[in-house]
C-alpha cells in the first residue's frame, strides 16, 4: 500500500512571535523540512504585489497548490510614534489564505463556507480536495477553524455532514483552535485523531491545537511535532498508509 507524509502548519504570515518583534523566517526552507507529500498551510500570506508564500512553496518543492482568501489586510505605513513597526506594517497589502498543497495529482477542489462567528473577523471555511495517491482516490479536508471562545464548536454540524460517515479513504488537517478531544468529538463516526503532540507556543509548547485525522482504512505509520521553524505553531506531520 503507498504511504504519505501529511502535514499541517500555521505559518504566521513568515513572522515569529510577538514578544520578539515578529522576526521573519523562510517558510520555503521551513516547508522543505517538513517534507511532506501533502500539506496543509495556515495564515499563508499572499500580497497583492508578488508571489503567495504557499506558491512559492509549491514551486520550490514541486507540489501543486490550492488556496483560499480568508482575510485582508489592508496595511497603512506604521505610525511615527512607534518605535518600531510590526510586519503588517512592513508586509504591504494582501491575504492571508488557508492553502492545501499536493504532490499526488489534484482532481477536485470544493469550498464549503462555515457561519460567521460573533467577535470572529476572519472568514472561516473548510477546503476539500481529491487527490489521486496510486489509482485510489482520497478526500483531503483542511481548515482554520475560529477560537471556541468565538463560537467555533457551532460549526460541527456542518463539519460533521462535511467529512461524512467515514467509509473511504480521507484525511483532515489543520489549526482547529482546540484540544484534541474537542475536535474528536466534533467529527462523525468513522474518523480519528493519528498524530499527537504540543504544537502551540512553539517556542514552548503546552497545547496541542493542530491536528491531523484520518478515517478507519487510513493507517498510521508514524508520527511527530516538529522543532521550532520560526512561526508561532510548531508543524505536525504523520505518515499514513493508504488502501
Amino acid at each position: 500500500m503507498p504511504e504519505l507524509n501529511v502535514a499541517t502548519f500555521n505559518t504566521h504570515w513568515g513572522r515569529g512571535r510577538r514578544k520578539d518583534g515578529y522576526p521573519a523566517f523562510d517558510v520555503v526552507g521551513a516547508c522543505a523540512q517538513i517534507d511532506a507529500d501533502v500539506l496543509v498551510l495556515q495564515e499563508s500570506w499572499a500580497p497583492d504585489e508578488g508571489p503567495s508564500q504557499h506558491d512559492e512553496v509549491a514551486a520550490a518543492l514541486g507540489m501543486t497548490a490550492v488556496a483560499v482568501p480568508m482575510a485582508r489586510a489592508v496595511m497603512a505605513p506604521a505610525p511615527k510614534h512607534l518605535g518600531r513597526a510590526g510586519p503588517a506594517h512592513r508586509a504591504g497589502n494582501g491575504s492571508w489564505c488557508l492553502a492545501l498543497l499536493s504532490r499526488p495529482p489534484i482532481r477536485t477542489t470544493t469550498i464549503t463556507p462555515l457561519r460567521a462567528l460573533p467577535f470572529d473577523p476572519w472568514t472561516r471555511m473548510l477546503l476539500n480536495a481529491e487527490i489521486d495517491v496510486d489509482g485510489t482516490n482520497v478526500s483531503l479536508m483542511a481548515t482554520h477553524f475560529s477560537h471556541l471562545e468565538f463560537g467555533s464548536t457551532l460549526h460541527a454540524a456542518v463539519l460533521r455532514r462535511a467529512l461524512g460517515p467515514g467509509r473511504r479513504p480521507g484525511l483532515f488537517l489543520g489549526d482547529m483552535n482546540m484540544w484534541g478531544w474537542t475536535i474528536a468529538a466534533m467529527v462523525p463516526p468513522g474518523w480519528r485523531r493519528v498524530a499527537r503532540g504540543k504544537t502551540w507556543p512553539s517556542h514552548r509548547p503546552w497545547h496541542q491545537i493542530d491536528h491531523i485525522l484520518a478515517t478507519a482504512d487510513i493507517q498510521q505509520v508514524t508520527s511527530d511535532v516538529l522543532p521550532d521553524l520560526g512561526s508561532d505553531h510548531r508543524p505536525i506531520r504523520a505518515r499514513v498508509r493508504v488502501p
